[in-house]
């Protein structure tokens, strides 16, 4: 049964569907191609939620690239039988399209898809170009690899890395396979030429590398003069017009931004900002040469090898990531023997085929490991680099999948390789046995991967959706809800403006608090009205008769202006509605935390709910402790918390409200399938996730400990530690369980 529901996973998807949905502006570099095809393609394919929609949008991508590769490898094995040509190219187009990176990318709403659709059909049109030389269609065939290549820019610069493989391929046909007559030779050499120029000038628009879009600028000069000396004025015109309309999607962010959009981010109405935008100001940049594990240090080759293990672990996972390790490498090892069969018959079949191929993989493979110089493995090196600081924040193997995709597809030929030597030495029965052992290599990433790369069948399968939910629900009606990372604020975007829920809280990112165009749009952001059919039942006797009158961050420009960072020259106090804090001399305060401060200062005097999220981290609260009380998934902060009666002291240091906290997860919270199994094994994020979930249960754990409540402390651990299993939580149950609650007091 297939279900149609909403599902928004952890990380960038949330922002995506949600720009999609309001035409607004994601994260830099903007990606306004994906967000207008994928806002009309929800407003056209009305079938199940919003998030599903978009989602098919990206599986639709997917088969439409593997398709492209069959095409490709159809190409490559004419004038072998039909049965073998079709069978061959079907399996390149599965084992390219099922990899495991790239099935997860085909699962969620994300720009990956999109750019490896691009890529696969450039690679075709490439071909095809090949097939059509010396005929009036082939300078269209590369008018139409412009125009993809270049509106691909507003979906992502992956598109872009088929450049140099291009390139290659033509020059390579161009040299083995020179015109005949010596004028239609010169004139291709310099379209390739022109083209080849143009294509670094994509990039360089792409990146917003002024240097580089000089140089690309003077070759393409150049490419336009060789061109026209040659006799082709036409070509290189037409192709540079056609760039500049593909590139003009990035007009798409200035329009939108300049009409204020809910989702507004970097806010390019501006040119300056605009090219902040595509240059990716807001994440700071590495050089190719710096050692991104410890600043200020050199990139050496230990540090070079430790990047490779890691892509080397990246591929071991591709065909059959939900296997155990060890047959999981075993399976590895199978294909790499096959993919280098696979070359090595590309090669002897079509030296132009794995020209193109072969560069792309490099390209994708080795090239980006070189040039994107990541951090860490999240799953490598700890014991190396101990801070998560020294590692990146999840795993990048995403940013390879094309290279695992071209590995499938040599795996594939060399499939086809050993079945045709089948066909011409064994006898019919064993061609047969073959013949089918193939297939079962074919379909074994689509077993191998099934449970592990499919969004719908893990108990994190709605998480990020339910921690979004959850999150909102534990803030009061019109309250501030502090978040800190992606997987705290996306799914919130999502499920406020996509879906409608809670639209009354506010919540500040703290992350781009300390940015001045978020603080501008948080202060002219108007105050939704709270739905009580989309909250507790609870909330609607504390909801105030009318909305507040203003933002919960009414700030002015001269106040943004001021929330500079700031090193205090001496000792301080804050005061505001009952809440008291000391700074001390030499303490450091950024812009986020001046936030802080100043929402505290204006919305606790009218009453209105300040919190931070429980994912939020004890290093945002600037000594909050004392003032804060857990409710549900959030710290709300409370003036004189200590004295309250009706809280008790809990297990993070802060006073929790135990009994809006049951009511909560009792009766409001959403779980999704995470209590549906014995035990969890989730990816890093969800994890994460299931931690914060699990602090809820610690709390009331420890609430009915106080209380003496064996059954109850019992209950609540249990949940606590099927969400995040410890042994010194396990030592703590099994204590309650051979010496009663009383023993967890004794001292």
């Amino acid at each position: 049964m297939i279900t149609l529901a909403p599902t928004v996973t952890l990380w960038d998807a949330g922002e995506f569907i949600t720009a999609a949905k309001v035409l607004g502006v994601p994260h830099p570099p903007g990606t306004p191609l994906f967000v207008l095809v994928g806002h009309v393609w929800a407003g056209v394919v009305r079938i199940g939620g919003y998030a599903w929609r978009m989602n098919l949008m990206s599986a639709c991508f997917s088969a439409s690239g593997a398709g492209c590769l069959f095409l490709v490898a159809h190409r490559l094995l004419l004038g072998d039988t039909a049965w073998l040509r079709t069978g061959g190219a079907a399996a390149a187009a599965i084992l390219s399209a099922f990899p495991f990176t790239h099935w997860q990318n085909s699962n969620e709403t994300e720009v990956y898809a999109v750019a490896t659709a691009s890529i696969a059909a450039i690679c075709w049109l490439g071909v095809r170009w090949r097939d059509l030389r010396g005929t009036a269609r082939a300078p269209h065939i590369l008018l139409l690899i412009v125009y993809i290549a270049a509106l691909s820019i507003g979906n992502h610069l992956l598109a872009l890395l088929v450049g140099p493989a291009l390139a290659v391929f033509m020059l390579y046909t161009l040299r083995a396979s020179p015109a005949a007559d010596p004028a239609e030779r010169r004139m291709e050499l310099a379209e390739w030429g022109a083209l080849s120029a143009l294509w670094i000038v994509l990039v360089a628009v792409g990146l917003g590398s002024t240097p580089l879009l000089i140089a690309g600028g003077a070759l393409l000069a150049a490419g336009v003069v060789w061109s026209v000396m040659a006799g082709s004025w036409a070509f290189p015109v037409m192709a540079i017009g056609i760039a500049v309309v593909g590139i003009s999607i990035y007009a798409l962010l200035y329009i939108r931004s300049g009409l204020h959009p809910v989702l507004n981010e970097a806010d390019p109405e501006t040119w300056h900002n605009l090219l902040a935008v595509i240059r990716r100001e807001q994440f700071g940049s590495r050089g190719l040469f710096d050692n991104p594990m410890v600043p200020g240090t050199p990139r050496t080759l230990a540090v070079i090898g430790q990047q490779f293990l890691n892509y080397f672990q990246y591929c071991s996972w591709q065909w059959g990531r939900a296997l155990p390790f060890v047959p999981m490498v075993i399976v590895a090892l199978g294909f790499v023997t096959l993919g280098s069969l696979g070359f090595e018959f590309t090669r002897r079949r079509d030296a132009g085929l794995a020209t193109l191929l072969g560069a792309l993989w490099l390209v994708t493979g080795v090239g980006l490991v070189i040039y994107m110089n990541f951090k860490a493995g999240f799953s490598m090196y700890w014991d190396r680099y101990p801070t998560i600081e020294q590692h990146e924040v999840r795993e990048r193997d995403y940013f390879f999948v094309v290279s695992f995709q071209v590995w499938g597809m040599f795996t594939a030929l060399g499939l086809v390789r050993l079945v045709r030597r089948l066909s011409e030495r064994v006898p019919a029965a064993a061609r047969t046995w073959g013949i089918a052992l193939a297939a079962v290599v074919t379909l074994l990433p689509l077993g191998g991967n099934f449970t592990a790369a499919s969004r719908r069948h893990g108990p994190d399968a709605t998480v990020a959706r339910d921690f979004a939910y959850n999150l909102l629900q534990s803030v009061e009606p019109y309250g501030v809800l502090f978040g800190f990372g992606d997987n705290d604020t996306f799914p919130v975007w999502y499920l406020q403006e996509v879906e409608g829920v809670r639209q009354d809280v506010t919540q500040i990112n703290l992350s781009l608090a300390n940015l001045d165009w978020y603080l501008r749009q948080l202060a002219e952001r108007p105050v939704r009205v709270f739905d009580a059919a989309h909250a507790p039942a609870v909330y609607r006797a504390v909801a105030p008769a009318q909305p507040p009158p203003r933002p919960a961050l009414p700030l002015t420009e001269r106040d943004i202006d001021g929330m500079q960072p700031v090193e205090l020259g001496q000792d301080g106090m804050f005061r505001s509605a009952g809440v008291e804090l000391v700074f001390r001399k030499a303490q450091r305060l950024l812009t986020a935390d001046q936030v802080i401060l100043y929402t505290i200062a204006t919305d606790l005097p009218s009453s209105r709910p300040v919190t931070f999220g429980v994912s939020s981290g004890r290093g945002s609260w600037l000594g909050l402790d004392s003032h804060l009380v857990f409710q549900g998934l959030a710290f709300k902060v409370v003036p004189r918390a200590d004295t309250t009666r009706r809280f008790v002291r809990g297990l993070q240091g802060t006073m929790v409200d135990s009994t809006r906290t049951r009511m909560l997860v009792d009766s409001v919270f959403q779980w999704g399938r995470l209590f549906g199994r014995d035990s969890l094994e989730l990816e890093p994020a969800a994890e994460q996730v299931a931690r914060s979930f699990s602090a809820a249960f610690l709390e009331l754990g420890n609430a009915a400990a106080v209380r003496g409540d064996q059954r109850q402390t019992l209950a609540s651990l249990r949940r606590a530690y099927h969400l995040n299993p410890s042994q010194a939580l396990a030592d703590i149950i099994r204590r309650v369980e051979t010496q009663g609650v009383q023993s967890l007091f004794s001292r």
